[in-house]
């Protein structure tokens, strides 16, 4: 729904939240079993039921129709595996088991959400904004230089609101006497 698709769910039973959904419009319901046909003219299906037979029947129609599936912790029937997703501003995360253990995926993003390492996301405008004055001027500066200037400090200051100076200092230490910039190619 975030990428502008037309959902529809086919279930008997749906959670609340769906439920709010279907009734804003936001996606089709229709309150039963699955049946064969419902996958016509779907592009993607994701199948979460806990029956094998009714998982191995819409896998089947999947394969025939050429629509990507998958089967909730059933990668054997996946044409592809949903990685579990954590994001903070134009930061993305995803980390997937290969189908292994979904519940570790998931401890994976939620560990990840509430850690100090994904706060570091708030700097990608930051970052955007010094590669774009970079290119502007025709340099390059080296990935180990890059790795070297993002830190803590960066991260405090954009935090506390104060962007300008965090620019300044960042910008600084990319151009300083020991780093290695030059002319871009």
């Amino acid at each position: 729904m975030e990428c502008g698709a037309n959902v529809a769910v086919i279930s008997p039973t749906v959670t609340g939240g769906v439920q709010v959904i279907a009734d804003a419009g936001g996606l089709e319901w229709s309150q039963r079993e699955y049946r064969s046909g419902d996958l016509e003219g779907a592009f993607i299906a994701i199948a979460a039921t806990d029956d094998s037979s009714t998982n191995t029947r819409i896998a089947e129609e999947a394969n025939e129709r050429n629509v990507l599936l998958n089967v909730v912790d059933v990668t054997h029937l996946c044409t592809f595996i949903a990685p579990s997703v954590a994001r903070r501003g134009e930061v993305t995360i995803a980390t997937s088991t290969g189908g292994a253990s979904p519940a570790l995926a998931r401890k994976f993003r939620e560990e990840l959400s509430s850690s100090r390492l994904l706060e570091y996301a708030d700097l990608a405008p930051l970052l955007s904004e010094a590669r774009t004055e970079l290119k502007r001027r025709n340099l390059s500066v080296s990935p180990d230089r890059w790795q070297t200037c993002i830190d803590e400090q960066l991260l405090d200051l954009v935090q506390a609101g104060k962007s300008a100076e965090a620019g300044d200092i960042l910008m600084s230490n990319l151009l300083a006497e020991d780093a290695s910039t030059s002319p871009a190619d």
